[in-house]
C-alpha cells in the first residue's frame, strides 16, 4: 500500500468548503489522496458568509489559489435553488438584504418591497460569477471529518478516498447545513418524511391529488411556512408542536402601526437602545434608559405595545385553531424571542392559517409506521406526507468532541449546559469559566437590570428539553484557545443570528480574515476571556431558549458592528447628521466603501497582485 507522501499533491492556496456532515468515519490515511493547501484557508460555504470570504480574501491575497467545497449543487446555502418553492419570502424587505456594495435588483419583490427566495439565490449566483468565484466552487462535496495537522488542518470527504491539507480554515457552514429530525421509531415508513429544507424538491409530490393530508411537525418559522403552503394547495393539515419546547413563535407584522416596515425599524440605532445590548452600555442615553426606571419603564410600554399589535395582527383572540399558536410568554414575546421571531412575509398568510383545515396538536412524535403516526398521548393520525420542520443539526461534526472543546465549539444534543473541560485540562490554557461566568451573570444583571428578571412562562413545561450551550469565541469568529497560542488557522464565521444577515457576513468576513492574516492584534486573556462570557450570559438572559443554543444578536447587529469597525479603526455612524444617525434605517449601502477606507489606512495589507 502506498505511502501519504506517494501521493500525488495538488498545492492550492486556500479551500472554502460547504456543508458539514454527519456519522464520520475513519480510515487509514494511504488509502486517501492528498492534495495541499498551503496558504490560506478552507472554508464551509453555505451562502452569504462563505461567499463574501472567498471574495475578501481574494481582495487581498489576489494571486491566492482558493478552493470553495459546497454540499449543495448551486450557490446560496438555504437560498440554493433545490431548496426553493413558490411563495418562499424572506422577512426581509427590499434594499436590507444585500452586501454592502452590491444592491439587490428590484425585479421580483413582493407587493410589500420584500425580498423572494428566488431573488437571493440569482443575487448570491450573479455575485459569485461576477467575481470570478464559481469555477473556485466544487459542488457536492460533503467535509466529513477535519482535524489538525502539521501543516494546519487536514479534511477528508463523505464518499470519497480523498484529503486536502491547508494552513488556515475559514468555517461559514451557517446554522442550516444539517437538518435535525426528532428521534422517532420507524416502521415500513409508506408516506414521505421530508425535512423542511427540501419543501423546494417535494413540491410537485404536494401538487398531486395524492397528498390530501399533511402533517407539520415543529413551531419554528419554517413550520409556518410549511402549513400555509400545504393549506394553500388545499390540504389538510395537523400541526403538532410539542409542549415541553420553546412553544409557538412570535411573529411580526411586516409594517408597525401600519406604516413603518418591521426589519427598518429594527435597523435604526433607537432600536439599539431599546434592546439591552451588552454591546452598548456606555453615554447619556445607555444611563436614561437602562440605568433609571423611567427609561425601563418606557423600554417595557415600548415593547408591550409591539407585542400588543403583532398579537392583534395574528388574531390569537379570534376564537379558533389559531389561538394554539399563542406565544407563551406572559409578556413582552416579541421583545423576548423565546421560541425565535418571525416576520409576516405574504398579505394573505394569517388569513390562509385561519380559514384553512388545521388543527392544533400540543404533542411529541413517538412512532411512525407505514402511513400512521403515533404520538406520546397515544392520539394516531393517518397522513400522506410528514414535513418536519424541527430545527438544524451540528454544523460542526466534522470537528470530534475533543477537538470542539478545544475549538469553543458546543456539543450538541444535550439539554445540560455544555462547558469547556476543567481549568487543570491543556486544552483549556487553565482559563477559569466557572469564575468568568459567574463575574458576566452578575455583571450583565448590573448593567442591564432590565434583564435580570426573567418572564414567566404560560405552560410550566416550556423550555423543558431545550439545549445549553456555550461558545468560546472571541467576537463570535475566534477560538480564543487557539488566540491565546498565537494560532491563526482558523475562523468560524455566521454563527451569529441577527435581522442583517448580509450586512454582518460583509464585517465579520473582514475582521476575521485581517485576524487570519496576522494584520490585526488581540487582546490579552483576561480581556477576550471576559468578552466572551459576557456574550454568553447576555445573549441567554436577552433571549432565553434562542439565546441557550446560538449567539443569538436578533437586534443587536448594529452594536456588533460598531465593536468590529472600532476593532479596525472605521467609523460605524455613517449618517449625515444626529438626527438621522438616530432615527433612519441602517441599510447595507450605508457601510459601501468600508474595505476602501481601511485599506487606504493601511495599504500593506494588500499583496502584489
Amino acid at each position: 500500500m502506498a505511502t501519504m507522501e506517494s501521493q500525488p499533491v495538488t498545492v492550492i492556496d486556500v479551500a472554502i468548503i460547504g456543508a458539514g456532515t454527519s456519522d464520520p468515519t475513519f480510515c487509514h490515511f494511504a488509502d486517501y489522496f492528498l492534495h495541499e493547501i498551503n496558504q490560506l484557508t478552507l472554508s464551509f460555504l453555505k451562502g452569504w458568509y462563505g461567499l463574501v470570504a472567498a471574495r475578501t480574501y481574494l481582495r487581498l491575497r489576489p494571486n491566492a489559489d482558493v478552493t470553495i467545497l459546497d454540499s449543495d449543487s448551486t450557490v446560496g446555502g438555504v437560498w440554493s435553488k433545490e431548496r426553493l418553492y413558490p411563495n418562499l419570502v424572506a422577512q426581509v424587505k427590499l434594499g436590507f438584504f444585500n452586501y454592502s456594495d452590491t444592491p439587490m435588483p428590484k425585479q421580483g419583490a413582493t407587493e410589500s418591497d420584500l425580498v423572494t427566495g428566488t431573488m437571493i439565490h440569482d443575487y448570491l449566483s450573479k455575485y459569485a460569477m461576477d467575481h470570478h468565484l464559481l469555477h473556485r466552487i466544487r459542488f457536492n462535496t460533503t467535509v466529513q471529518r477535519a482535524e489538525r495537522c502539521d501543516r494546519g488542518w487536514r479534511l477528508s470527504f463523505k464518499e470519497s478516498n480523498e484529503i486536502m491539507e491547508t494552513e488556515k480554515l475559514m468555517v461559514a457552514t451557517g446554522v442550516t447545513s444539517i437538518p435535525s429530525m426528532p428521534i422517532a421509531q420507524a416502521d415500513n415508513v409508506t408516506v414521505p418524511v421530508v425535512h423542511s429544507r427540501d419543501l423546494g424538491t417535494s413540491y410537485k409530490t404536494l401538487q398531486t391529488e395524492k397528498i390530501q393530508k399533511a402533517v407539520v411537525v415543529g413551531a419554528a418559522k419554517s413550520a409556518y411556512d410549511a402549513v400555509y403552503l400545504m393549506l394553500s394547495l388545499g390540504k389538510k393539515v395537523t400541526w403538532i408542536i410539542r409542549p415541553n419546547g420553546a412553544g409557538p413563535l412570535a411573529i411580526l407584522p411586516t409594517e408597525l402601526f401600519g406604516r413603518f416596515n418591521t426589519i427598518a425599524v429594527a435597523s435604526t440605532r433607537l432600536m439599539t437602545h431599546m434592546s439591552p445590548s451588552i454591546l452598548n452600555t456606555g453615554g447619556s442615553l445607555y444611563r436614561l434608559i437602562h440605568k433609571s426606571r423611567f427609561g425601563r419603564c418606557c423600554v417595557g410600554m415600548f415593547w408591550d405595545t409591539v407585542t400588543y399589535l403583532s398579537n392583534r395582527h395574528a388574531g390569537y383572540g379570534d376564537g379558533d385553531h389559531v389561538a394554539g399558536l399563542t406565544p407563551e410568554m406572559d409578556s413582552k414575546s416579541v421583545f423576548w424571542a423565546n421560541s425565535g421571531l418571525g416576520v409576516v412575509t405574504l398579505p394573505d398568510f394569517w388569513p390562509t392559517i385561519h380559514a384553512g383545515d388545521v388543527k392544533i396538536v400540543r404533542d411529541n412524535l413517538d412512532t411512525i409506521k407505514e402511513n400512521t403516526l403515533l404520538l406520546e398521548s397515544g392520539t394516531t393520525i393517518q397522513t400522506d406526507f410528514v414535513a418536519m420542520c424541527t430545527g438544524w443539526g451540528d454544523h460542526f461534526s466534522m470537528f470530534d468532541d475533543d477537538l470542539k472543546a478545544e475549538l469553543g465549539l458546543p456539543s450538541y444534543n444535550t439539554t445540560q449546559p455544555t462547558v469547556s473541560p476543567s481549568s487543570n485540562s491543556p486544552k483549556t490554557d487553565g482559563i477559569r469559566w466557572d469564575e468568568y461566568d459567574a463575574a458576566a451573570d452578575q455583571s450583565v444583571n448590573d448593567r442591564l437590570p432590565f434583564l435580570s428578571q426573567a418572564p414567566t412562562s404560560m405552560n410550566a413545561h416550556t423550555n423543558d428539553v431545550q439545549p445549553h450551550r456555550r461558545w468560546r469565541l472571541y467576537r463570535r469568529s475566534i477560538p480564543i484557545h487557539l488566540a491565546l497560542k498565537n494560532d491563526r488557522s482558523l475562523a468560524i464565521l455566521g454563527q451569529i443570528h441577527t435581522v442583517q444577515t448580509p450586512l454582518v457576513a460583509d464585517i465579520q468576513s473582514f475582521w476575521s480574515i485581517l485576524y487570519l492574516l496576522s494584520e490585526t492584534d488581540l487582546p490579552d486573556e483576561e480581556t477576550m476571556a471576559r468578552e466572551i462570557a459576557e456574550w454568553n450570559a447576555w445573549t441567554r438572559k436577552r433571549y432565553l431558549s434562542q439565546g441557550e443554543k446560538f449567539p443569538y444578536s436578533l437586534y443587536d447587529f448594529l452594536p456588533y458592528i460598531d465593536t468590529l469597525c472600532k476593532d479596525l479603526g472605521i467609523n460605524s455612524q455613517r449618517k449625515s447628521n444626529a438626527l438621522r444617525e438616530f432615527l433612519e434605517p441602517y441599510r447595507p449601502e450605508d457601510f459601501e466603501g468600508f474595505v476602501d477606507e481601511y485599506l487606504a489606512k493601511h495599504p500593506h495589507v494588500v499583496a502584489e497582485g
